[in-house]
């Protein structure tokens, strides 16, 4: 990317907790890029990206021609190969949204930023990044985290998981794990070990 930033990637599975390790490094000072962010922006603004999900999937844009978002993930979130097609299409988009928005942070003075992408490695989003920390938790706290922020029926947040790699995916694939089954403080102290390490890298140009 820039020798001036170091972009250290964010993923794990939903209901993992990635917003609030996102929010722990926030307030240390790393700027924040979050790929869903910059997908629902482009949804509501990229009318090619729009065309392109519209003819792969069908009937998944509203009468007014936005993108009916739940729709698309009944269909993607239970099909693996419809999953990997979405992620096809969008990511060339995410990722030139993305870098743009990279610059802009680093311009504006933050020279790690976090970038918090759930689908890094399966798009390759992983090899715009100088290390990427994976964020897991146990199965039962990730279907009653889905829940209550989405308000779904426990089934479907157990299929949502069941469409998305585990947690030996990203301890194999990460170069730092945060177990996220705990309290803030816990996540914290975690976030604040990954961080004072990145910080003395930037410090000594690694």
């Amino acid at each position: 990317m820039s020798d001036m930033m170091k972009i250290i990637g964010l993923t794990g599975g939903s209901g993992a907790g990635k917003t609030a390790v996102s929010a722990c490094f926030e307030a240390l000072g790393a700027g924040t890029v979050d790929a869903d962010a910059v997908y629902r922006a482009l949804c509501a603004e990229n009318r090619q990206m729009l065309s392109e999900l519209d003819a792969a999937f069908g009937g998944i844009l509203t009468a007014e021609g936005m993108l009916d978002r739940p729709k698309l993930a009944a269909i993607v979130f239970s099909n693996p190969d419809k999953l990997k097609r979405l992620n096809e299409i969008t990511f060339p988009y995410i990722r030139a949204a993305s870098k743009a928005r990279f610059m802009e942070l680093a311009e504006s003075g933050h020279p790690i930023i976090l970038y918090d992408a759930p689908t890094l490695f399966q798009t390759g989003a992983d090899r715009m990044c100088d290390a990427v920390i994976g964020v897991i938790a146990s199965r039962e706290t990730r279907i009653c985290r889905i829940m209550a922020r989405d308000g779904i029926a426990e089934q479907a947040a157990a299929a949502r998981i069941d469409s998305q790699p585990d947690a030996d995916f990203y301890r194999r694939r990460c170069d730092f794990i945060i177990e996220n089954d705990g309290d803030l403080e816990s996540l914290t102290r975690q976030a604040q070990k990954i961080w004072t390490a990145w910080e003395r890298g930037t410090e000594h140009g690694a």
